[in-house]
């Protein structure tokens, strides 16, 4: 069987977006304390604390919400201990349909 390149980028766009959706559905059952704190977990030996503030650059001042969200996005992603592409592809290609409801659709936007 070919490789078919289109296949494969589609694929690899619907793992970032199952991914995502991974990640988004864990961050939105964080409560706002939680976010603070892995914020700032994450952020320690960095020089940049507390909460965020409109308008901050987040260098060497307090985080800005960009950077608040990155950081948290990062801690729980370390946490979720996601599959990589390979391990992820085999399984979707497996059994498809266990992974097409879990996805936010910003594949299509790929596709």
């Amino acid at each position: 069987m070919a490789f078919d390149p289109e296949a494969g980028r589609i694929l690899r766009a619907k793992y970032l977006d199952w991914c995502s959706a991974r990640l988004a559905d864990r961050f939105l059952r964080l409560t706002p304390e939680e976010i603070y704190e892995l914020a700032e977990r994450a952020s320690e030996g960095t020089g940049e604390v507390g909460p965020p503030v409109a308008g901050e650059s987040g260098v060497g001042t307090e985080l800005s919400y960009r950077a608040l969200v990155e950081r948290v996005t990062e801690a729980l992603a370390a946490r979720i201990n996601l599959p990589d592409f390979a391990e992820w592809s085999a399984a979707y290609l497996e059994s498809p349909e266990r992974f097409d409801e879990d996805l936010l659709g910003f594949w299509r936007e790929e596709a």
